[in-house]
């Protein structure tokens, strides 16, 4: 039996991927939603993404009214409502949703456990790679198209996640946050627009449950108890 095709296969797969790892990046660049990048909504171009958060999550999120469920709202833990908070260093304000006990350590929300199952099962490319015989372009397609949806739009949120609206009665859309955790310290950017507010702010969060960057039947989006506070100069 030649090795000739064999050779020419094994020399032929890694030059194509090279080839298409290429046009990957290329055509990643072009169409990339990275945290922050809202191509889809311009006028979610201010908000801060953290935790894994996507910004087609928000959007799902946004696309729905939100409930008065008070059990599935947040409470905010720190600081206190009303407190007048010195300007020399960011604080963190830390809540909890209110049917569940406050949190013990920061971090992002456990994953679904059906969500995280079917990612399991979803591994892309490894049966089409294994089979005997596949062809070439059948091989590439596996390995690198999943690969590019997922490097355009980041790994879908799985799990509950929370929107954060800092507002003036100036100014309603002041500061804007996505996260899966239960905490958030504003950054030396963040911080410095707050404390440019020279008036009380008030922050509200939506939170809602997600499987795959998707809304589950029942979880949500949910309305939390605001919280106002002011900064000293």
């Amino acid at each position: 039996m030649s090795r000739r095709p064999f050779l020419s296969r094994a020399l032929l797969v890694p030059a194509l991927a090279a080839l298409a790892s290429v046009a990957m990046y290329a055509g990643a660049c072009g169409d990339s939603h990275e945290h922050g990048d809202t191509s889809s909504d311009p006028s979610l171009a201010d908000v801060i993404y953290e935790g894994g958060t996507t910004d087609e999550a928000l959007e799902a999120l946004l696309a729905v009214e939100p409930k008065d469920e008070p059990s599935q709202g947040t409470v905010f833990d720190a600081p206190e409502d009303g407190a007048a908070l010195p300007g020399d260093a960011a604080p963190e304000l830390t809540f909890h949703v209110a049917g569940t006990a406050r949190r013990t350590a920061p971090g992002a929300a456990p994953e679904l456990g059906l969500a995280a199952g079917m990612r399991e099962l979803a591994a892309p490319g490894t049966r089409e790679l294994a089979a005997p015989g596949a062809s070439i372009v059948a091989e590439l397609g596996a390995l690198l198209g999943p690969a590019r949806a997922a490097w355009a739009h980041g790994t879908p949120i799985n799990g509950r996640a929370y929107f954060l609206v800092f507002a003036t009665a100036e100014r309603e859309l002041l500061l804007r946050v996505f996260t899966t955790k239960l905490s958030y310290t504003p950054d030396a950017a963040a911080w410095d627009k707050l404390r440019a507010a020279g008036a009380p702010i008030t922050v509200s969060v939506i939170n809602a449950v997600f499987e795959n960057n998707r809304i589950v039947q029942g979880g949500g989006p949910f309305s939390g108890e605001p919280l106002t506070f002011s900064i000293q100069p």
